[in-house]
């Protein structure tokens, strides 16, 4: 069982969120249907109304009028036709919490620094948690503003419960002009990825997939070692056969990346032991030759 975390964000990562953001920018922003202009600025020409102002908000749109008026900060709000929308799905199932540190650390913070760059870019941002076949989420609009809300969320983060991910996404919002997904999973689900990958496009999301690992979960047991399942407590004994399961862990390797990238889905493997600036640059590299993007 992986607790909630109190130190999260540590300073690392935030500024790490910060430098990731920053290398996106120049690079011409998310990989995601519907950007921003650049520096986050609204594309649309419709004014929708007016917001009290936070820490984050562009102050480019500060309303000096109003608070003349009011004695109140205020920001202008408008209708952003570029903006899109980014998902970030972190599966929380038993097997999330394996190895040390366990794999769920490096998915929330990876997901700290997804939902920091869509926020940067005035995207709209999905977080939501997969367990047990229901999924929980937030959403969050508004800019860096919003991001305390989604860093809340990401912290009350536990491991627990089976992998049962096209049913926790039967329930995911549907989406009228379509957005991006990140699936951060580690993919241990008997049912197979392309269910949830099929469930998420036809709800009008184009998902790619982090798959969390530890490397020694992928070395066959010495024969007669006795192996347990995380997620149910069953216990089963290692066949003589070393050879024959490393042979057969592959193929199930090789059939996940098949599915997806028939359904125009990357899967990046990222160790859980990597640090947070590797496994971004390392997934959003995939994700850039994957979608042409320059």
């Amino acid at each position: 069982m992986t607790h909630t975390r109190p130190d999260f964000p540590d300073a690392e990562t935030l500024a790490v969120c910060e430098r990731f953001s920053r290398w996106l920018r120049q690079g011409g922003g998310l990989p995601i249907r519907g950007r921003p202009l650049a520096g986050g600025q609204a594309s649309g020409l419709d004014f929708e109304g007016h917001r009290e102002y936070r820490p984050g908000h562009d102050l480019r749109h500060l309303d000096w009028a109003l608070y003349a008026r009011l004695r109140s900060l205020y920001v202008r709000t408008f209708e952003d036709e570029g903006a899109g929308t980014l998902a970030v799905f972190v599966d929380t199932s038993a097997s999330m919490g394996y190895g040390e540190p366990p794999k769920l650390d490096l998915a929330r913070r990876f997901a700290a620094a997804l939902a920091y760059a869509g926020l940067r870019e005035c995207h709209g941002v999905l977080l939501g948690a997969a367990s047990d076949g229901r999924l929980s989420s937030l959403t969050l609009t508004g800019g860096l503003a919003a991001l305390e809300p989604g860093l809340q969320f990401l912290r009350g983060l536990e491991a627990g419960g089976q992998t049962r991910l096209a049913a926790a996404f039967a329930g995911v919002p549907r989406l009228r002009t379509g957005g991006d997904a990140v699936l951060i999973t580690d993919l241990f689900d008997p049912a197979g990825i392309e269910g949830a990958l099929d469930t998420l496009r036809r709800a009008g999301w184009q998902p790619d997939v982090v798959r969390m690992t530890h490397a020694d979960e992928w070395v066959a047991p010495r024969a007669g070692t006795g192996v347990r399942d995380p997620e149910s407590d069953a216990a089963a004994t290692a066949p003589k056969d070393a050879a024959a399961l490393e042979a057969r862990l592959e193929s199930w390797r090789a059939t996940t990346r098949a599915h997806a990238l028939l359904r125009g889905c990357a899967v990046v493997e990222i160790d859980a032991c990597m640090g947070l600036a590797r496994a971004l640059t390392t997934f959003f590299d995939t994700v850039f030759a994957v979608r042409g993007h320059v």
